[in-house]
This record gives C-alpha cells, sequence and structure tokens, in this order.
C-alpha cells in the first residue's frame, strides 16, 4: 500500500511539472493521500529487528555447537530452518501480515544462503565460491517470484552483482562477464513490470558496479583507455535517449530522471578516472577503433532531438560526443586543460538539462561535480598558479557570455525569444 502511496504521489507530481494540473490541485491531491498514509507501526519494526536477533543467535548456536554435530543433523539444521522461516511467511501471508510475512520470507532466503554454503564446506565441493554465490541468487530470486517478495528481490539483485564482481576479480581478473547481463536483464524486466522503485535504483547500481569494474580491469591490466573513453561516450548517448523517453513514451515509467543521474555517474567517474591515469603520467593516444565507434554513439545522441524538434538539450550529449573525441586527440598531444574544461562544460550542461526537466537530484550532481572539477583543478594542477588563474577566468568569461548568449538563442515555449 506505501509503494502505491509513493507512485501516485510521484505521478501527481509529474503532471504538476508538465502543466496538466496546477499547483493548488496538486497540493490538495497529495494532502489528501498524505492524510491517509499510515507510518510503519511499532510491531513490523519490532518484528524486523526480531528476526535479526534471531538469525544471529542461530548463526552463533550452530557454529558453537558445529564441530560436535554429524552431517545429516547439520543438513537438517540448515535446510530445516530455512523452510521453517518460509512456512512461518505463508501463515503469517494468509493472515494479512505482508509486513511480518516479508521479513520472514528474506530471513528463509539468508539461511538458504548460509545452508548453500556450508553444504559445500561440509562435502568439499570443487568449484569456486561465486557457484555457490550463484545458486544463493538463483534460489532467492525463485522464492521472489513465488511469494512477490520484494525484499527477496532486492536481494537477489545485491547477490547478482556480488557474483558478478567475484568473477570478475577472481584469480586473473576478466572484465566484463557476459553471463551477468541476461541474469540482470531478467531481474530487470521482472522490477519494470511491477515497478518497485527502489528495487530499480538496485539495479542501476548493479550495472554501474559491472561497468566500473570492468573499465578499471581494462585500463589497469592493458593501459588500454578505449574502455572509459566509450563508456563517457556511450554514457552521454544514453541520457539523450533517456531524456527522450520522459518526454514522450516514458519506458522507464518515470524512472528517466533517476536512470540519467546514474548515467552521469558513469560519465563522471570516467572522467575522473582518466584525469588520474593522465596526471601519472601513462596517458595514450587515441585509437582508429574509439573514434569510429563514437560516429553511431554521436548519432544515437542526435537522432531524438530531430524527433522531437527541441533540440536544446539533445544536440549538447552529441556536442559533448564530439569534445570527447577532441580530449581524445588532445591528450596524446598533451594540450593543458582540455579534460577539466571537458568536464566543466558536462556539470553546466548537466545543471542547466536538470533544471530544465525538473530533476532536482541531476541539478545537485552538476553542482558536485562543477565544485569537484574547480577544486580538483586548483589542488591538482599542475601547470601553476598563473595558468590556473588565467583557465580559471576563461572559463568565467565564457559562462557568462554563454549565460547572455543562450538566452537569446534558444526558443522558450511560448515562442522564440
Amino acid at each position: 500500500m506505501a509503494l502505491t502511496r509513493s507512485r501516485t504521489m510521484q505521478q501527481i507530481e509529474d503532471w504538476q511539472d508538465r502543466g496538466l494540473i496546477d499547483s493548488t490541485t496538486a497540493r490538495r491531491l497529495l494532502d489528501d493521500i498524505g492524510a491517509g498514509r499510515e507510518g510503519r507501526s511499532f510491531a513490523s519494526i519490532a518484528v524486523w529487528l526480531g528476526i535479526v536477533c534471531i538469525a544471529f543467535g542461530a548463526m552463533t548456536f550452530v557454529a558453537a555447537n558445529w564441530a560436535e554435530m554429524s552431517r545429516l543433523l547439520r543438513m537438517v539444521v540448515s535446510m530445516g530452518s530455512a523452510l521453517a522461516a518460509y512456512i512461518v511467511a505463508g501463515v503469517l501471508h494468509r493472515r494479512d501480515r505482508q509486513g511480518s510475512a516479508e521479513a520472514f520470507v528474506v530471513l528463509g532466503c539468508g539461511i538458504f544462503g548460509a545452508a548453500v554454503m556450508l553444504t559445500g564446506q561440509m562435502y568439499h565441493l570443487p568449484g569456486p565460491p561465486t557457484g555457490g554465490v550463484l545458486l544463493w541468487t538463483l534460489g532467492t530470486f525463485a522464492a521472489a517470484l513465488a511469494t512477490g517478495s520484494q525484499g527477496a528481490l532486492g536481494l537477489t539483485v545485491l547477490l547478482a552483482t556480488l557474483w558478478t564482481a567475484m568473477t570478475m576479480t577472481e584469480g586473473t581478473p576478466t572484465p566484463f562477464h557476459i553471463w551477468y547481463l541476461p541474469l540482470w536483464a531478467g531481474l530487470a524486466v521482472h522490477v519494470w513490470w511491477i515497478r518497485a522503485r527502489w528495487i530499480a535504483h538496485l539495479c542501476a547500481m548493479g550495472l554501474l558496479v559491472w561497468l566500473g569494474v570492468s573499465i578499471v580491469i581494462v585500463i589497469t591490466r592493458a593501459t588500454d583507455f578505449a574502455a572509459g573513453h566509450l563508456a563517457m561516450m556511450g554514457g552521454l548517448a544514453a541520457v539523450s535517449l533517456t531524456i527522450a523517453s520522459a518526454r514522450t513514451i516514458r519506458v522507464l515509467r518515470g524512472f528517466e530522471g533517476a536512470a540519467v543521474w546514474y548515467l552521469l555517474v558513469l560519465v563522471y567517474g570516467a572522467v575522473v578516472f582518466l584525469y588520474g591515469w593522465r596526471e601519472i603520467g601513462y596517458m595514450t593516444g587515441p585509437s582508429i577503433p574509439v573514434i569510429a565507434v563514437a560516429l553511431p554513439l554521436m548519432g544515437m545522441a542526435l537522432w531524438p532531438a530531430f524527433v522531437l524538434a527541441e533540440r536544446f538539450d539533445h544536440i549538447l550529449p552529441a556536442i559533448w560526443i564530439g569534445v570527447s573525441v577532441l580530449v581524445i586527440v588532445s591528450l596524446a598531444r598533451g594540450f593543458p586543460y582540455v579534460l577539466e574544461a571537458f568536464a566543466l562544460a558536462v556539470s553546466v550542461w548537466t545543471i542547466r538539462m536538470g533544471g530544465r526537466q525538473g530533476w532536482r537530484q541531476v541539478t545537485v550532481l552538476g553542482y558536485v561535480a562543477f565544485a569537484v572539477t574547480l577544486f580538483v583543478i586548483y589542488s591538482v594542477a599542475a601547470h601553476g598558479l598563473l595558468g590556473t588563474s588565467l583557465f580559471y577566468l576563461g572559463a568565467g568569461v565564457l559562462l557568462l557570455v554563454g549565460a547572455l548568449v543562450m538566452t537569446r538563442l534558444v526558443p522558450r515555449k511560448d515562442g522564440p525569444a
């Protein structure tokens, strides 16, 4: 019920942002929904806290007597505890105690994972630990589908992320664990179908972890920065497509603002990583495949602009992609402050785009990125105080001129400026 209220309130705010209802009507609707909101009862909080205590108590009790137990008794205790948790969840569900039932489903999933690991340890099963984590992930996903538990589904996403991170970093690091993608896609589709927004955040974080670990492995292992450049350009192209979705078909069902935030985190992460490696002195020149891939990415960013005929927000990702190609070329030649200027430009555009779309979290990210970039330039730049001051002066003049020019060039909603 709480999730339904949250989605309804988000929809009302979206209607107000798009001008479908006025602020007074929106305020009345939100107040009416808020009046019927019930806070989490102390009983439900006590149930969750009690389950945490029971789980820790059971684990410590079993650990204290593990050596004296036979293998059969160990299996009965571990699997029986998981089964008991699911039975209690079913009884609570029949009594319409959904919060408590959810807690016991999650408890059962946790005990199931412990049973998987202990079984592998008892029988010395061959294979890496990642196999046990994968089995735990699949079992938890099955429990989530069977019970409709969002807590179990969220745990599944976290376990899948742990599985792919362990797989890529175990032994010889291997990037781009492909088998994670179909599992992630299945989870994402299910999350999209049930509209579980908080689990969608976990999915986005999991994909960022997969991409981030892969990029770091590629760059550190082969000193090849193509992955970082492509992540930066691909992220900006995806931002353009996401803005188009927010204005038209809303394929992400209102999650577009959060998706843009995560995509920009990927872009800024790539910029920071490239900047750090450039300061160390191991930057290499651009490769022809990287520049070639930039062209279709630029097409992806440009396409929504022509379809929507609102080119300001969408033409800029294409410009940034073009500038990023210039960054690649310039880095090899040692031009100062090119990457810094690129980071500042993207942060200013982020502030502008977030404000225009009404995505507060995106605007805040832009301000943070702008401030961090200025701080990094001041504290790390190796070109002297005079060069740094000239850079600041030039950036300030460009921003002021841009503010004056853009207000005259960009068409407003009520007609040309």
